[in-house]
């Protein structure tokens, strides 16, 4: 099956090559410098108005107040005037799955793998030009994850950080009995964690809950000890052993217990809530009504189907609540969060999380370092990446308006740089849109009812109720 997804990634690749799909040579990158710049460092100072950001390669070389003078900018430089816009560092989405189309649904009917392989490099594709430079997979098969982040990497295709994990390593009767042949005993456990390394995953994931105790340690022990780290999907009281064991990230953390969330903060465990998948209809309700107030419910097919798509994972209102007054414990007990959103597509959703962390009751700073400087650190990478600072990479992100002020300004994206080469957001990938790909897939249609309610429950009084196609 990976020779399979290795052919079909010879496919993309060919076509960007002849096509100019993002194709790009770091090395011939001029030096970039941007004026004008108000800078969210996402270290957790204030904003740094008035500066001027320097990028050279793929680096940032300075950030300094004020403008440079002509003589001190060289021919083969160029200089853009943001005239007030904010940079940020580029966004990470720490919960994706890049080819599933719709929430437990990892293919389209009839889907080959090969067309599987090219949907999850569009949809990395798609997330980077909404500003997400990098992401963590979450669980892909036949190693497709890995496949995407050896291409980025290389620079073939521009794309973003992949941060792969292929498939999770389970016990048999894993992730609420789905996992037919897992990894069962300690010896089992251990191959498997190695056998995704050897691989090529940069991180490695675990369904601890079926887990017994030795076989937790020994997922944890085997990751560590080769350097990568480990998240875990869970739920109580899994969450608290497996912060015990020395995991490296919550993933979910359904029914979080206050014992829990202080032993995180104890141990310095990182916890990525996917808030945005534990949402029940009043909150749908509330984010779609928030949203439309703000002017950002112009597209009628992202509302109806970002709708659905929440709808698909509703839950109860005893259990919204708690997953909500959950993620605003940990963060005032200092626990490091991170933005995932665990639906696809990793734009959209993505941003989605952000805003609902808000929404939900994290201030927009620290909802911005979720998405930054956490990401950066929980991945061993705070040195390179995850903030705005001289001599990390330049990986960034230009918005209009503050986000400080209203988190969705970060929908408002002007330019994308990832290694210092700016994105093409105008590229279009093909005749059909991403979004397309979720209105074609039947497990849809049973959502799209609520959806549209609750998309007519947004409207203002003078418009038409939401009704079917």
């Amino acid at each position: 099956m990976r020779k399979t997804t290795l052919l079909a990634l010879s496919a993309v690749v060919a076509y960007g090559l002849t096509f100019g799909l993002g194709v790009s040579h770091a090395s011939e990158n001029p030096a970039t410098v941007l004026i004008n710049a108000n800078v969210i460092d996402c270290t957790g100072g204030s904003v740094q108005e008035g500066m001027t950001v320097v990028m050279v390669g793929n680096s940032i070389k300075a950030i300094s107040k004020g403008q440079p003078r002509a003589n001190e900018l060289g021919a083969a430089v160029r200089v853009v005037d943001l005239g007030g816009a904010y940079v940020l560092p580029g966004f990470w989405n720490m919960h994706t799955h890049l080819s599933e189309v719709f929430p437990e649904n990892p293919a389209l009917d009839g889907e080959s793998v090969h067309a599987r392989v090219v949907r999850a490099g569009i949809n990395a594709m798609d997330g980077l030009r909404h500003g997400f430079t990098s992401v963590r997979s979450a669980g892909e098969q036949d190693y497709i994850d890995v496949a995407w982040q050896q291409i980025f990497d290389q620079g073939f295709v521009t794309g973003p950080r992949v941060f792969a994990c292929g498939e999770a390593v389970s016990p048999t009767a894993g992730h609420r009995g789905m996992v037919a042949d897992g990894a069962d005993g300690v010896a089992a456990i251990r191959r498997a964690v190695r056998t995704r390394i050897q691989n090529g995953v940069s991180t490695i994931k675990i369904y601890n809950v079926e887990m017994l105790a030795d076989e937790l340690a020994a997922a944890v022990e085997t990751a560590h000890s080769l350097g990568i780290p480990v998240m875990t999907h869970t739920r109580e009281p899994g969450a608290y052993a497996a912060v015990a064991a020395g995991v490296d990230c919550l993933e979910h953390g359904y029914g979080l217990a206050d014992e829990t969330i202080a032993l995180m903060a104890e141990k310095g465990t990182f916890y990525d809530p996917t808030i945005i998948c534990n949402l029940s209809d009043e909150y749908i309700r509330e984010r779609e009504a928030r949203l439309a107030a703000l002017g950002h419910s112009d597209n009628e097919q992202i509302v109806r189907l970002r709708t659905a798509i929440a709808y698909a994972d509703e839950r109860s209102p005893e259990h919204a609540l708690h997953q909500r007054r959950a993620l605003v414990k940990a963060a005032e007990a200092g626990v490091k969060l991170l933005i995932g959103s665990d639906s696809m597509p990793v734009g959209e959703i993505g941003i989605l999380e952000m805003e609902q962390f808000v929404i939900s009751g994290v201030s927009e700073m620290d909802t911005l370092i979720a998405a930054t400087r956490n990401a950066a650190d929980v991945m061993g990478l705070l040195d390179v990446l995850g903030t705005v600072e001289a001599g990390k990479l330049a990986d960034l992100v230009v918005v209009d308006g503050n986000p400080l002020d209203n988190i969705s300004n970060i929908r408002n994206v002007k330019m994308v740089f990832k290694d210092g080469i700016e994105v093409d957001l105008d590229q279009e990938l093909g005749t059909a849109g991403y979004w397309d790909y979720f209105g074609s897939t039947g497990s849809m249609s049973g959502y799209l009812g609520k959806a549209e309610g609750a998309a007519g429950f947004q409207r203002g009084p003078s418009e038409p109720e939401g009704q079917p196609e």
